[in-house]
């Protein structure tokens, strides 16, 4: 089977509806197997070997797709754009950033539930997660989402970085604790069994949580963040910083676009190609500042999925 190109098989209207209705669709076999031959051996060489791919020091799980050829092919030439348009119900998807989310086998460690809403520096609703396991996985393992949390207006403080280092606001609410709802039952927590090739559309205000792997071997998953036709720049001081691109570049209100926002699909057919997407970082760091940082807890944050904003 071939690396294509368009989902393996139409987007339903009942998987369009379960995202409408639920804030999280699981689409199953969008890729071929050949794409998770191509990503995944380099996939574990980074997050298992912890080979230096030249990724910044600071956020070594981000950005595979500006130096790393198997990323960049992935996020240019496969399914995914298609897809997540179909489900959005998006004209148009540009590319926005790609990361990395692993966790070592038996690993007790957990992701808080949370939104991504307040971390991008969007107004907006068409900016999903596409969550695409590498590895198997089991509903022990699973991501989990709150169905129909993305109905509700919160703006929930969020644990990035710029928001760690300021004073929460008074219109911010701190995120929940899901777990108190785990006996109620009008909440419905959803978690899959899905294997490689399957792909979960996350909507940017659907609460969701990872928790530990049960698993004895590694749970690999790269997570693809897109714009849809909604979206248009809202820059905030507490949002996620993105390699390369300003808050000062973030016009109030202008659509995203340029050279590290790319079209990756459009209902007419026009695209952009990978030529003027970056391959590499505005900035440098000597290789001793490397070492010391991936030696670091920040890359055992990365690892066991601690980091995720």
């Amino acid at each position: 089977m071939a690396l294509n190109s368009s989902p393996l098989r139409p987007i339903t209207a009942a998987e369009r509806a379960t995202y409408e209705q639920d804030g999280v669709v699981c689409l199953r076999q969008v890729l071929s197997p050949d794409w998770i031959d191509l990503v995944l051996p380099v996939a574990k060489r980074l997050v298992v070997d912890k080979e230096d791919f030249g990724l910044l020091p600071t956020i070594p799980g981000r950005y595979m797709s500006r130096l790393i050829p198997e990323f960049r092919k992935l996020i240019f030439e496969s399914a995914m754009a298609e897809a997540c348009a179909r489900v959005i119900g998006s004209q148009h998807v540009r590319f926005f950033f790609d990361e990395i989310f692993a966790k070592s086998p038996t690993s007790a460690e957990k992701t808080i539930w949370h939104t991504d809403r307040m971390g991008w520096p969007t107004a907006g609703t068409m900016v999903p997660s596409l969550w695409l396991p590498l590895t198997p996985i089991s509903t022990e393992n699973s991501l989990e989402c709150i169905a129909g949390s993305h109905t509700q207006d919160v703006k929930y403080w969020l644990f990035s970085p710029n928001a760690r280092k300021m004073i929460k606001p008074a219109d911010r609410m701190p995120h929940p604790d899901g777990e108190a709802w785990r006996k109620d039952p009008n909440v419905k927590f959803l978690k899959w069994t899905m294997e490689p090739g399957d792909m979960l559309v996350v909507h940017p205000w659907t609460l969701h949580y990872s928790s530990g792997n049960v698993s004895p071997d590694w749970r690999i998953a790269i997570s693809v963040r897109m714009f849809g036709d909604d979206i248009r720049w809202a820059p905030r001081p507490d949002c996620v910083n993105l390699a390369g691109v300003s808050f000062d570049e973030m016009i109030e209100g202008e659509p995203p676009g340029g050279p590290c926002f790319p079209l990756l699909w459009s209902e007419g057919g026009q695209r952009d190609g990978d030529a003027d997407f970056p391959r590499g970082f505005s900035t440098s760091w000597k290789r001793k500042r490397r070492d010391h940082i991936n030696d670091s807890k920040l890359f055992t944050m990365l690892q066991e999925g601690k980091a995720a904003e």
